[in-house]
């Protein structure tokens, strides 16, 4: 009888193998291929969005401030008011207070990035005053004040600016900031009643403030031998309203802020409350803004209407009450760094470091260099990010209704 034989096996060849791999690698080729640019268009529409949201919210930030600004001041400015001198008890040092509704690249405050601004923003927070009130005092700065008019209008915590024309250097005013603590009226926590129907009292002793829920509070801003000038050392004068002497009430938290943009983030500075001439004291707001710009827009005749647009420093009050308005500009940087050109190994995704946007032109580079963008001083890598440019124009209506 014939054995019988083993069952053959079956398999693939060498040749099918490689065939089979050739296929597998051509799939696998294809689908990172098909990959990479889905991650490219994703990257691009992520990164680009990123930067529109971040840009739109520091322009929001931005405009909405600067509508503000000049409130309370669009009296005080005019009179010659745009350095105030102002005593803090936690410090115990007397200064001098830059007060003025806009100012680009302001004197003590440090710069920003490479190639950007600073800008000053200043308004009030009164609700009645639009203008000053006739005031005088009985001896010297410490003595309470006793106002002619609207005695009412005044709550303690109220921060006053007292201005006396003539009495400063070279037949400028003097310009006094301090805090009332006691008001004629018993409208306010039910303390009132001054020492005279119309006197408004600014001590150094704890006060009930409204502002804080009737708590007692310590006044920063009164010094009980009287304030003197930093500049010249010399006692503040008293108030004599037959010869100009005005109270203006700016609000127990009139904000006088500076923006910067400091490691690609814009940042914010209060100067009522902080330092601002150390950098390490501005506070992040949004992250992703490589570029700040501004230009003034100047009234030179006094029509109240914009006559023509620079960025020349506001060395006098009179300059400073020229500005009615401002056009500001805003650059936001995408978050994820775009890959180096295939064929030269190098980004291209940006190439002019002063239109970082190609949708956009910012107009304020037509008025001067110093307001032309430029991100080449950023970082190494500029070129390899997307951009976006906001800008606007927002008019000061405060310093334009000037009663």
């Amino acid at each position: 009888m014939k054995p019988a034989s083993a069952p053959r096996t079956s398999g693939f060849t060498l040749v099918e193998i490689m065939i089979g791999l050739l296929i597998g690698m051509i799939g696998i080729v294809v689908i990172m291929q098909t990959f990479s640019v889905s991650e490219g268009y994703k990257r691009t529409s992520t990164s680009g969005s990123d930067a529109q949201v971040n840009g739109g919210l520091a322009m929001y930030l931005l405009q909405r401030e600067i509508r503000l600004a000049g409130y309370g001041l669009n009296s005080l400015t005019p009179m010659g008011c745009t350095n105030i001198v102002a005593y803090n008890s936690n410090t115990g040092s007397t200064f001098s207070l830059r007060m003025v509704p806009l100012e680009i690249n302001p004197a003590g405050i440090p710069a920003g990035d490479p190639g950007t601004d600073t800008i000053l923003i200043t308004y009030g927070s009164a609700e009645n005053f639009v203008t000053g009130v006739g005031a005088d005092q009985p001896s010297n700065s410490s003595a309470n004040y006793t106002v002619r008019n609207n005695r009412d209008a005044f709550q303690p915590g109220d921060l006053v600016i007292a201005v006396q024309p003539g009495a400063g250097a070279g037949g400028g005013p003097t310009c006094l900031l301090q805090e009332v603590t006691l008001v004629p009226s018993a409208s306010s926590c039910g303390a009132g009643g001054g020492n005279g129907s119309s006197e408004l009292i600014h001590n150094t002793g704890q006060y009930k403030n409204p502002n804080k829920n009737c708590q007692m509070t310590t006044p920063t801003y009164n010094k009980p031998s009287g304030i003197t000038d930093p500049a010249t050392g010399n006692p503040m004068p008293a108030l004599n309203s037959a010869n100009g002497g005005t109270i203006f009430d700016i609000g127990p938290l009139p904000q006088v802020k500076v923006y910067a943009i400091r490691g690609g983030n814009l940042t914010v500075c209060d100067l009522m409350t902080q330092d601002c001439s150390v950098a390490a004291n501005f506070s992040p707001m949004v992250s992703g803004i490589v570029s700040l710009r501004a230009v003034y827009g100047k009234d030179t005749d006094g029509d109240g209407a914009v006559n023509g647009w620079d960025r020349n420093a506001l060395l006098t009050a009179a300059d400073a009450n020229s500005v009615v308005a401002t056009a500001v500009e805003v650059t936001a940087k995408s978050g994820l760094k775009e890959k180096p050109s295939a064929g030269s190994g190098t980004c291209d995704t940006t190439t002019d470091a002063a239109r970082p946007d190609p949708a956009q032109d910012w107009f304020g580079a037509g008025l001067a260099a110093a307001s032309q963008i430029d991100l080449s001083g950023t970082a190494a890598d500029w070129q390899c990010y997307r951009y976006k440019l906001f800008q606007t124009s927002v008019p000061l209506r405060n310093m334009i209704w000037r009663p």
